[in-house]
């Protein structure tokens, strides 16, 4: 990660990738769709203008599904993220095509009144006939489902048929990092970020060998763009968020950090 002006990012300590190969990158044909995009076609999934082998690559614990809202903005969306980083562990599906899922082996993260927690879930998964196996149909944990919507998009999505019956699975005490203004708690979390942490809390409450850093390159498109907005902000010598988010089809600059109070939660 870089530094400059003695400005830290909240992203250190993490082990992500040099972003040497996004620095000079120009908007290029998509190979698939032929719209001109830049880093990678958000339509396509697919790399634009940088070669597969020079982009970091995670594996993940399960499998991801994404349900996309049809109105949200597909350039601004971080569920690209995941899916252009764990090609073979993600897929998005634009609602209301949502697939059917076996609810014995997966859950949906979605904050209600019943939700487990992470450290719930994996207990479940460690002991079957543990209390809350009585009520929750879990068997193992093969898929999980994230929802990439508005707040007020989500209920619809979370009440369709094929995920009303799903275990619920919830995130706390995660803080966002997300530049783009919102009216809603700092636990609001980009689409990436959920994906990000849920990833990580799993890992430390069912796996025996410590975090290594292996899913800190979910954020690295993240984490570019946050450092691009930051340092935007600094050129204008401002401490509000630019008005318009940024999107892919932005021309990111060369980036300097911004010091906040809050660091990552990596816990």
């Amino acid at each position: 990660m870089s530094k400059a002006d003695n400005r830290e990012s909240p992203f250190k300590g993490l082990k992500i990738s040099s972003w040497d190969p996004l620095r000079n990158v120009q908007r290029s044909p998509c190979s698939v769709c032929g719209r001109s995009r830049k880093y990678y076609c958000y339509d396509c999934y697919v790399l634009v203008g940088v070669p597969r082998h020079l982009i970091p690559s995670v594996k993940l614990p399960f499998k991801i599904d994404i349900i996309k809202h049809a109105n949200e903005v597909s350039g601004k969306s971080t569920a690209t993220h995941a899916k252009i980083l764990s090609p073979d562990w993600v897929n998005i599906y634009q609602f209301p095509d949502v697939p059917q899922y076996d609810k014995a082996t997966t859950v949906l993260v979605y904050p209600k009144e019943d939700s487990l927690t992470i450290e719930e879930l994996a207990g479940l998964l460690e002991k079957g006939d543990d209390q809350v196996s009585k009520t929750v149909p879990l068997t193992r944990l093969d898929k999980v489902v994230f929802v990439d919507s508005t707040w007020s998009q989500a209920y619809s999505i979370r009440t369709h048929t094929h995920l009303c019956d799903l275990v619920c699975v919830q995130l706390k005490d995660a803080v966002t990092f997300f530049w783009r203004t919102q009216h809603k708690s700092p636990n609001h979390l980009a689409t990436i970020e959920a994906i990000y942490y849920f990833v990580r809390e799993y890992h430390d409450h069912i796996f025996t060998d410590p975090h290594d850093g292996r899913y800190d390159d979910l954020l690295y498109y993240f984490a570019y763009q946050y450092e691009v907005v930051q340092h935007a902000m600094s050129l204008r010598d401002t401490t509000t968020v630019q008005k318009r988010p940024i999107t892919d089809d932005d021309e990111l600059p060369k980036c300097k950090t911004k010091r906040l109070k809050t660091q990552v939660n990596t816990t």
